[in-house]
């Protein structure tokens, strides 16, 4: 990955054209609106950068906010603890905490976004957090009280991440550690993952306005938590791709069952994979593996722009 903005200058004007342009109707004519973006892009083993906002140096070790990819921590966590006997994932949740609202969501329901489950709370907006809070099970409390939390039937798939906030809670009362020490210990410091977490990102970063984020909108990852509170970086994320060596065969054929596992049966390969949103950043990763789960290829695409 030496030589990293050399590599990426011939592809400057292409993604400048695709990917960070804006097409607006003026007078009749299509006028050409140029954002100012931040973002990073490993592609088959090349690391692509751009930044036509400020001076930060961009790297592989530029930390973003991944949003959503945080899931699949969330998942490996609770794998983790399924192979260690400390939970049953396709048990009820109720088993491992009471409370009668949720007393009989399957885990596995909940991880595959198929509970019942309310994407958000009610009268709480997208893009910033009124506090900063300290763990997935602050969150949901603050949270779990307010208006109804189920509004589909049980099977169908809807978007949860009050489900995932609720994964969260489970692992850190199994545990008896927070969600962010948790994953530390068994997920980032086993994979070397140095540079994620739930701190400060080391880069500047921006809303969709160009502006740099207001500690309000830093909040957001706070109350995300467990759904979507992590930074990271490409580095970071291709270590991530090692995350088979965490698990044994069984936790293997659970994760063949989750929303996050697809099968391409063409070619004979598998990706797990997400998507993530959240102030300041716009994310995705997909990590491909042979039939023998050796990794083939893994894909980071990091902006810190979200629209």
């Amino acid at each position: 990955m030496s030589n990293y903005e050399d590599k990426y200058l011939k592809y400057k004007t292409k993604y400048l054209q695709l990917k960070n342009q804006e097409n607006k109707q003026v007078g009749g004519q299509i006028k050409i609106q140029q954002k100012k973006i931040k973002l990073i892009e490993y592609d088959d083993e090349k690391l692509y950068i751009l930044n036509t906002i400020d001076s930060d140096k961009l790297n592989e070790y530029s930390e973003f906010p991944i949003g959503s990819i945080t899931k699949l921590f969330t998942i490996i966590s609770l794998l983790l603890l399924h192979q260690k006997n400390k939970i049953n994932i396709n048990s009820t949740i109720g088993k491992y905490i009471d409370n009668s609202r949720i007393a009989n969501l399957k885990i596995i329901d909940i991880m595959n976004h198929k509970s019942g489950l309310k994407n958000m709370y009610d009268n709480v907006e997208y893009g910033y957090s009124k506090k900063k809070y300290n763990s997935a099970t602050e969150v949901y409390n603050s949270f779990i009280f307010n208006g109804s939390i189920i509004n589909t039937q049980s099977g169908t798939y809807a978007y949860s991440n009050i489900g995932y906030h609720l994964l969260g809670v489970l692992i850190e009362k199994i545990s008896n550690m927070t969600y962010s020490n948790f994953i530390k210990k068994n997920i980032l410091v086993p994979l070397k993952m140095n540079n994620t977490g739930i701190e400060d990102c080391n880069i500047t970063l921006y809303n969709h306005k160009n502006k740099k984020l207001t500690k309000f909108q830093k909040w957001e990852r706070t109350f995300a938590s467990s759904a979507g509170e992590l930074k990271s970086c490409v580095n970071d994320l291709i270590n991530f791709s090692k995350f088979f060596k965490l698990l044994n065969k069984d936790s293997i054929n659970l994760l063949k069952k989750l929303y996050c596992f697809n099968e391409n049966k063409e070619d004979n390969t598998f990706s797990i994979g997400h998507n993530g949103g959240i102030s300041g950043s716009s994310s995705r990763l997909t990590i491909t593996f042979n039939k023998n789960f050796v990794m083939k290829k893994t894909y980071v695409y990091l902006e810190t722009i979200v629209n």
